[in-house]
C-alpha cells in the first residue's frame, strides 16, 4: 500500500478516518496510485454513484456539456435534465424524478415526500421513518436522528424526532 503524509490535515474535518493511500488516476474499474499498484474500486465516493473513471462515453458526455454550460440553477428550464428525467421514469417505477447534490439531500427529500404523501391523505400523524440501527444515513439533523448513533448525534441539540429504528434486516419479532 503506498503510503502519504497527512496531508494537511488540519485544514479538513475529521469527518472521516482516511486510510494512508492517495489515487492519481482511475480507468474503468481500477484506481491507480502514483506508484502504480492497483485497486479496485469498491466504494467510489460516499453517497455517489459509481460509473467507473475515465470510460470514453462519460468523458466525452462531460467535455461536450463543459464547452457549453457547467451548471444552471433549476429556477431555469434545463432540456437536458428533463430529457434524463423521462429515461428514468420510463425504466423505472417511478412518476417523477428528483435531482439532487448529495445523499443527504435525497434522504431528506425521501423524508419530505414520505410525510407530504400522508399529509395531503388525511394522515399527518403519520411522521415516523423506519430506519436501521447503526446505520449512517446523512449528516444533516433528520438523518443523524434516523441514524441514531451518539458520535453523530453528540453536540448538536435535540435529535429530531420520529424515526423508528430496527436492529438489521433480518430482525424478526
Amino acid at each position: 500500500m503506498t503510503t502519504v503524509s497527512h496531508f494537511d490535515n488540519d485544514s479538513l474535518y475529521s469527518t472521516f478516518a482516511r486510510a494512508p493511500v492517495a489515487f492519481e488516476r482511475g480507468e474503468g474499474v481500477w484506481l491507480y496510485t502514483a506508484d502504480g499498484e492497483a485497486y479496485l474500486d469498491a466504494m467510489a465516493g460516499v453517497a455517489v454513484t459509481s460509473v467507473g473513471h475515465a470510460h470514453p462515453h462519460v468523458v466525452e458526455a462531460l467535455k461536450k456539456q463543459g464547452e457549453k454550460l457547467w451548471h444552471v440553477s433549476n429556477w431555469f428550464e434545463i432540456p437536458e435534465q428533463a430529457a434524463m428525467a423521462k429515461r428514468l421514469t420510463d425504466a423505472t417505477f417511478a412518476d417523477k424524478v428528483f435531482f439532487c447534490n448529495s445523499g443527504a439531500e435525497a434522504l431528506e427529500c425521501a423524508i419530505k415526500t414520505a410525510r407530504r404523501y400522508h399529509y395531503v391523505n388525511g394522515n399527518p400523524e403519520r411522521i415516523d421513518i423506519i430506519t436501521f440501527e447503526g446505520a449512517f444515513h446523512g449528516r444533516t439533523i433528520a438523518t443523524i436522528a434516523a441514524g441514531g448513533q451518539a458520535k453523530y448525534l453528540e453536540g448538536f441539540g435535540p435529535k429530531a424526532p420520529a424515526s423508528c429504528r430496527c436492529r438489521s434486516a433480518t430482525a424478526r419479532r
